[in-house]
């Protein structure tokens, strides 16, 4: 928004009475020049708690310097980037239209059709046409996270970037450290190329830039999570200004308005969750400050000045952790002289019950008895405010849903309505901002910001909704997300012919693709594992162990047997023998033996009754659904030898490797199902473990040396089916490979942005195995891998098979031949003999009308190689059996006079052999002892399915 907008439309409306104006003392803490600070604040690297993206890779026994970490790991990534070259690049899949948390939006100076946006953990975005669409312009940043965005005002083509998402720091009983940054990036063409200001690269004061701003004489500030930072030479070094180091979280806003060419007013805020919290004011360029909104348990603080009379400015106050009404609003203050007195202008307390509700959901109001209303806040992490650029009294809050209010914040209409079916906009507000040349006439454009992304308004002043009024409202939203593609997946599946896709993405539910729907909305919430069983049935799940069962468009809600906490995205695993039983994750394990029950039962003891924590990873053995492994968030590994019958008074045995890694994933291994591999996000921790005993005994696979596996979380794991040395690894910084086993890694780039991969999955289509990757900020992406079909062929050539005439023979073929690559195979035979048939799938059944030597030659076929094999069978007549005569010879002679087919030595069945059979399968099967358990996909006859693109 331009500050020079100052175009008049609405009469002012008058402020009711100010009732109290509170006034605090100066204090002026001298300017430090301490470039570059490198100080750890032990406040803000601590034990993570409920926030998952700290728990999943903070090391709980010791702290470590994860920027640096991250900076080694993007180093190495970029240093491969530049120099592999591959005709194969990752594809992005969607979804189309979805978008994802979204914190800044800025408008180009001399072009406002050109904007920039960012997705948190997504990159910077472009769009030249007001929005309509977007291009992503940077990708292979150092960190993804970006949450604030400038131009400088005396140079239209240099942006500047903060990244960091520093609102949850401090976050619950112990501290979060949120998704950490790494410093500010700037461009100087545009956005077209990027760099890291040196100044701030691993450098522990920039872990989180929360806001950046000019001033005059081309003053940036920064606000960052040890406090408030000034620049006077683009950042290429910087002086403390405000030091807010020991308070929790550091400082999270700024609002500048310039006092003249030379001098600016500053208000900055600071402090969330913890005590120290207040609003702080400078009239001299941030040279002094004096604390002027201090109240007692003062939370997240957001500012404004009106464009319009830069006098008048407004903060938006939540409660912190300890407050009345945690993260609720603790009051709405006004300032009609540029900050140096306030008054309470809405309150816990405020007559008209919407404005209560302004940093909460104001559609969980009771309307028959307002009063017994449950107020929950969030006022922590949605919290924006912005002032129409025409009236200063009409003030416009973002938080749960948007509200507006038209006299200075003593009435209140609320003016989005996700809960009430609307899509747009979607719930969580993180930014408002009008049209630079916004009159309220010829301009009327308000942009949003949120959890889904980007929308929009052209008539911002139209009527909005009172407070359990049943009035429509009259203002209308759209969404601007064509191509803004940051969504965040926890996780997803890709059915077995490569056509359809799900996955759970947070606060944007759960999203299906097909190719006859595109992309779907599934299920509601913040999404998270996700699982195809058939053809017409899915599981998908939200928050808090939310499990639910897709078939056929409906959906229906597995429920737990009891109330028990466990993680925020709590995982799953469909049972790979019986995929109609279900095993969770809280903290015991349940089951759920029938999906047509719909109740889960616990199957373990409870190992924690601590909030959001439980089990990380689960896994059932393939060929043993007695057999069940799982993590835990203490870091213990356990075994459930007995799961079927298991209950909650089960213990299980104990295979840790460490108590303190986070493991991710489990998988056994489909090449030998004694093998298994654990994942590992934890920094300071090996990260890809396997073990060769099904859990008895472990070691690392990270490698040593120069191409070893970086200290880098990593989420997810995938074998290559025909090679049990290459392995996939998902991790912050995308794809890591190695094809020795880990004894070396690289980076899998290929076009890949520098983001976090936390799910893959494999799948053959067309004889071409491609990788899936769900990113936690960019959607789906899909790479075919450059790996050689083979043909077919005999696990072991079988020796020649003895059977007896008349013997019915039936056999299937599929479980003879090699799965080299998981095709589906097809068998034929250009010619066989009487009384036989051979399925194309594989089953040959038939029998030998008379003894002989036989050869059946079989063509096995993936559709694109083929390999003939072939089946030699010696048909003999066994003792006591005669065609002519026991004692005779052929002519027929035969000594007793008499005419003999087989007399009394007519064969019994053989009850060693099962069902009588002639034992010719028992011995195939004899040559085949030792081979390796191997995951087959059945042969079908199936129509041959064409890699989708999809969008």
């Amino acid at each position: 928004m331009s500050d020079k907008t100052k175009v008049g439309l609405f009469g002012g409306i008058a402020l009711s009475a100010i009732a109290v104006a509170v006034l605090y003392a100066s204090s002026k803490p001298s300017i430090n020049d301490i470039t570059p600070k490198t100080k750890v604040h032990e406040k803000n690297i601590r034990e993570p708690d409920k926030s998952m993206q700290s728990l999943i890779r903070v090391n709980p026994a010791r702290q470590l310097d994860m920027q640096a970490k991250y900076d080694e790991a993007f180093r190495q990534v970029q240093a491969y980037r530049a120099r592999e070259s591959s005709e194969h690049q990752w594809e992005n899949l969607g979804p189309e239209r979805v978008g994802g948390r979204t914190r800044t939006l800025v408008f180009h100076p001399q072009n406002p059709d050109i904007l920039f946006t960012a997705g948190i953990s997504g990159g910077i975005w472009k769009s030249v046409n007001a929005g309509e669409s977007w291009q992503p312009i940077a990708s292979e940043l150092p960190s993804m996270a970006i949450g604030t965005l400038v131009f400088d005002p005396d140079d239209s083509e240099r942006l500047f970037a903060g990244s960091g998402e520093g609102v949850y720091v401090g976050r619950g009983f112990t501290n979060s450290i949120g998704f950490a940054g790494d410093g500010i990036m700037t461009s100087e063409d545009g956005g077209e190329t990027w760099y890291q200001l040196e100044s701030t690269n691993n450098n522990v004061n920039f872990q989180y830039v929360n806001k950046l701003r000019f001033g005059a004489q081309g003053r940036l500030y920064a606000v960052t999570n040890t406090g408030i930072w000034l620049s006077d030479d683009k950042g290429e070094r910087w002086q403390l200004a405000l030091d807010q180091s020991d308070v929790l979280g550091g400082c999270l806003e700024l609002a500048v308005s310039p006092l003249s060419d030379e001098q600016d007013r500053i208000l900055a805020s600071c402090g969330n969750f913890g005590e120290g919290g207040a609003v702080y004011l400078s009239q001299d360029s941030g040279q002094s400050w004096q604390p002027v909104i201090a109240e007692p348990n003062q939370g997240r603080t957001t500012l404004a000045f009106a464009p319009s009379d830069p006098n008048i400015v407004y903060a938006l106050a939540a409660f912190n952790a300890q407050g009345d009404i945690p993260h609720a609003l603790q009051g709405l203050y006004k300032s009609v002289d540029g900050g140096e007195n306030w008054a309470l202008v809405t309150g816990p307390q405020h007559p008209d019950i919407l404005g209560r509700y302004v940093l909460s959901n104001p559609n969980s109001l009771y309307c028959p008895d307002p009063e017994q209303s449950f107020i929950y806040g969030q006022g922590w992490f949605d919290n924006t405010l912005t002032i129409d650029p025409t009236d200063a009294n009409v003030i416009w809050v973002g938080a749960v849903e948007v509200m507006r209010s038209e006299d200075s914040g003593q009435n209140w209409q609320q003016v989005s309505f996700y809960y009430f079916g609307a899509d747009t906009p979607h719930v969580d507000h993180h930014g408002l901002y009008f049209h630079p040349e916004y009159d309220g006439v010829n301009e009327t454009r308000l942009y949003n910001v949120n959890d889904g992304g980007i929308a929009l308004t052209s008539n911002p002043f139209a009527k909005g909704m009172s407070a359990c009024s049943e009035e429509p409202a009259d203002i209308a939203w759209r969404s601007l997300n064509s191509g803004y593609n940051v969504t965040q997946f926890y996780h997803g599946d890709v059915s077995e012919d490569g056509s359809q896709i799900v996955g759970g993405a947070q606060d944007n539910g759960s999203r299906a693709f097909s190719p006859d729907t595109g992309w779907q909305h599934v299920a509601q919430g913040d999404g998270g594992y996700a699982f195809f069983i058939d053809d017409a049935r899915m599981l998908v799940s939200s928050q808090n162990g939310n499990v639910i069962l897709r078939e056929n468009g409906e959906n229906r809600y597995l429920e737990k047997a009891e109330y028990e906490s466990g993680l925020f995205i709590a995982p799953y695993a469909v049972d790979p023998n019986y995929p109609d039983r279900v095993w969770l994750g809280g903290q015991s394990l349940w089951r759920l033996d029938e999906l047509s029950d719909g109740r889960f039962e616990r199957a373990s003891e409870r190992f924690t009754e601590e909030y959001r924590r439980g089990i990380t990873a689960l896994v059932v053995k393939p060929g043993d659904s007695n057999t069940v492994v799982y993590a835990q968030t203490d870091g213990a590994l356990k075994r459930l030898n007995n799961a079927l019958s298991s209950d909650s008074t089960t213990t299980p045995q104990d295979i840790s490797f460490s108590d303190t890694a986070y493991v991710r994933e489990l998988h056994y291994s489909m090449h030998d199902n004694t093998d298994m591999y654990a994942v590992v996000s934890t920094f300071g921790e090996k990260h890809i473990w396997k073990s060769e005993d099904e859990g008895t005994s472990w070691r690392a696979l990270d490698g040593e040396g120069e191409g070893a596996f970086p200290d880098l979380p990593a989420h997810t794991l995938v074998e290559l089916r025909e090679d049990p040395d290459t392995l996939f690894v998902g991790t912050d910084y995308g794809v890591y490979h190695t094809n020795d086993g880990g004894d070396s890694w690289q980076p899998f780039i290929h076009g890949l942005p520098n983001v976090a991969v936390y799910r893959m999955v494999l799948r053959r289509i067309e004889h071409v195995n491609y990788l899936y990757a769900f990113t936690y900020g960019r959607g789906v992406y899909r790479i075919a891998l450059d790996v050689a079909n083979q043909a077919p062929q005999w696990r072991q050539q079988p020796d020649v098979l003895s059977v007896k005439p008349d013997e019915a023979i039936s056999m299937e073929l599929i479980e003879l031949v090699v799965d080299h690559n998981g095709d589906n195979y097809f068998f034929s035979a250009p010619e066989l003999p009487e009384g036989f048939e051979l399925a194309d799938w594989g089953k040959l059944t038939g029998q030998f009308a008379s003894a002989g030597e036989y050869a059946i030659n079989i063509e096995v076929s993936d559709g694109q190689l083929s390999q003939q094999l072939t089946l030699q069978f010696q048909v003999e007549i066994s003792d006591g059996d005669s065609d002519g005569g026991s004692g005779g010879d052929s002519s027929g002679g035969d000594s007793s006079g008499g005419d003999s087919a087989g007399g009394d030595s007519a064969d019994e069945p053989d009850t060693s052999k099962p069902d009588g059979s002639s034992g010719m399968l028992v011995h195939l099967f004899g040559l085949l002892g030792g081979v390796c358990w191997l995951r087959r996909r059945s042969a079908r006859r199936a129509a041959s399915k064409k890699a989708p693109s999809l969008q």
